[in-house]
């Protein structure tokens, strides 16, 4: 008996750390229960953007207000989604999806991090509902970087350059190229992709905050630096994942972005104004380029800026302005006549009335 415990003693001893592997949850559940606070507080960021869009006539008819809130929600994409918890969405992504349909494809490994899982969930029924912009222009935390920057050098008098339009059509297909050609350059090598995705700055300024080797940390820093002339620069001509997304921009199902009859022709004032230059001359929005910021439709309700709106509160001032009492014409009053009585001057009116009540008091008598 104790040579057959013996024996069975070490095949008891090696299938017990089996069995207790085999209890414990996969991988990416206990990443997921580890992390369910961050979780709560990705859900709840995009139900609020959600709820943004969703109300977003109601918001854009307070400028000052929603000019806060747009700010806030960019501070918090940057520095709790970007430099906190590093859920930065990258060309790289795509990249390795498209490669692991080829092979061995496994959800397993792209819900190992639960936030960026959320986040790429979210984009893709964003692209169903509104285009590339839910993404590029509130969740990106390099477009908020961007846009922030962009914000201080205004607020210290920097000037800004704007693009003549036609040169600005000419620099959007750039973006385009560039994820084609590491999107091709994947087929052949996904390392050697990966390495040239380096083209995005993504990871020396939101992930590892700038503490990088000089040449990656110069490369970032000059990616950023035309922002401060030009409102999102890097965004609008160079990022490969921006160019990914904008391509099934067009397949939106819902297109909320109010336009007048008049924009385009001749009012040109939204078009002047989008800090994107996602608005054709002709008054139309090119939904590849637009960032989902709002900025036309704060101007379609301000009556202050828009000619459209502007008109059309002169025209109801003036309506209301015919029906206060202070404009209903007074009665006619005959034109008084002053006679000289007794030295005294008296109204003919007045002489009359008198008369009449002497004429009145002699026939009672």
């Amino acid at each position: 008996t104790r040579k057959s415990w013996k024996k069975k003693t070490p095949v008891s001893a090696a299938t017990q750390p089996v069995a207790a592997a085999d209890n414990e949850p996969p991988l990416w559940q206990r990443m997921w229960q580890a992390r369910k606070v961050d979780i709560a507080i990705m859900l709840v960021a995009i139900g609020v953007l959600t709820g943004i869009f969703f109300f977003q006539d109601f918001l854009v008819k307070w400028p000052r207000a929603y000019e806060r809130i747009r700010l806030s929600y960019l501070a918090f994409t940057l520095l709790w989604l970007g430099w906190y918890e590093h859920a930065q969405l990258s060309v790289v992504n795509i990249l390795t999806f498209f490669n692991s349909l080829r092979g061995d494809f496994r959800w397993d490994y792209f819900l190992r991090d639960p936030l960026i899982f959320i986040l790429w969930s979210a984009v893709a029924a964003a692209l169903l509902f509104w285009g590339r912009g839910a993404y590029c222009g509130w969740l990106c935390p390099f477009g908020a970087l961007q846009e922030w920057t962009n914000r201080i050098a205004r607020w210290a008098h920097i000037p800004q350059v704007r693009v003549p339009f036609w040169l600005n059509q000419r620099l959007w297909p750039f973006k385009y190229i560039i994820f084609l050609a590491l999107f091709g350059l994947s087929f052949g090598s996904l390392g050697l992709a990966e390495e040239a995705a380096e083209v995005e700055p993504f990871k020396t300024a939101i992930i590892l905050h700038f503490t990088r080797e000089w040449w990656f940390v110069l490369f970032a820093v000059g990616c950023l630096a035309p922002g401060l002339f030009i409102e999102r620069f890097y965004c609008r001509y160079l990022c490969p994942l921006g160019g990914a997304l904008a391509i099934p921009a067009r397949m939106r199902m819902f297109d909320w972005l109010k336009r007048y009859k008049e924009c385009g022709s001749p009012c040109q004032r939204c078009a002047n104004d989008c800090p994107v230059q996602a608005i054709h001359p002709e008054g139309t929005i090119n939904p590849n380029e637009c960032i989902q910021c709002l900025n036309c439709q704060v101007l379609y309700h301000d009556d202050q800026r828009c000619p459209v709106v502007i008109q059309k509160r002169i025209k109801r001032e003036k309506f209301l302005a015919l029906q206060s009492p202070s404009m209903v014409p007074e009665p006619k009053r005959k034109p008084r006549v002053l006679v000289t009585v007794n030295g005294r001057e008296q109204s003919v009116e007045r002489k009359l009335a008198a008369s009449q009540a002497a004429s009145t008091e002699g026939d009672d008598q």
